[in-house]
């Protein structure tokens, strides 16, 4: 583990404090359009902390989240129903390619970074079903991070000294101890991540 998870750590911090000082800033946008929602991301590769840190082996995971409010002027605006998806990019070192699997499980493949920029700002069509009627808006989330809730807990765990899942057979001990002390040093190392948020204009929506 020693030399490879040291030059993969000489990247990561290399790629760190290289945010967004190239490119247009990553954004992200939500329109309407009739029942449908378009929401679309904007220059998420622009800055290359992302390029870097696939071609160091590491996925990247994009977690949308949409959302339908109804406006209430002078009360606290109301929650009307959401969905969420994922999507993840990753470099296939093999074959020298990126992957993106989409949404409802699509694979395609992109032999540059540019290709991949430019099917990540794609727009994905999005259908909420309400019979809600007034003011409503949309606002959609984005979170773009490289370790999973999974991994997450599964460090808080190793942490606080639980190898439940190498004693559960998942892992062997060896195994559990590798991928803690590889994850908890890419926390370290100050693992980039993304957050972004938009928001629609209001719209009218009549009862059905």
């Amino acid at each position: 583990m020693g030399r490879g998870l040291a030059a993969v750590l000489a990247a990561l911090l290399a790629a760190s404090p290289r945010l967004a000082s190239q490119g247009r800033a990553p954004s992200l946008a939500v329109t309407r359009d009739g029942a449908v929602a378009r929401v679309q991301a904007h220059g998420l590769l622009d800055d290359g902390r992302f390029i870097d840190l696939m071609r160091s082996g590491f996925p990247l995971r994009l977690h949308f989240r949409l959302e339908l409010w109804h406006d209430r002027s002078g009360w606290f605006d109301r929650f009307v129903t959401g969905v969420e998806w994922d999507a993840v990019a990753r470099l296939d070192p093999l074959a020298d390619e990126y992957v993106l699997i989409s949404y409802g499980g699509a694979v395609k493949r992109f032999a540059t970074t540019t290709e991949l920029d430019s099917a990540l700002d794609v727009p994905y069509r999005v259908t909420l079903e309400s019979r809600e009627s007034g003011r409503l808006y949309l606002v959609a989330h984005l979170d773009v991070t490289t370790l999973n809730d999974t991994d997450l807990e599964e460090l808080a765990r190793w942490l606080k000294g639980d190898v439940t899942p190498a004693v559960s057979g998942q892992e062997n001990l060896g195994q559990a101890l590798a991928h803690g002390a590889q994850r908890a040093l890419v926390r370290i190392a100050g693992l980039p991540t993304l957050s972004l948020e938009g928001r629609s204009d209001d719209f009218a929506e009549t009862a059905r």
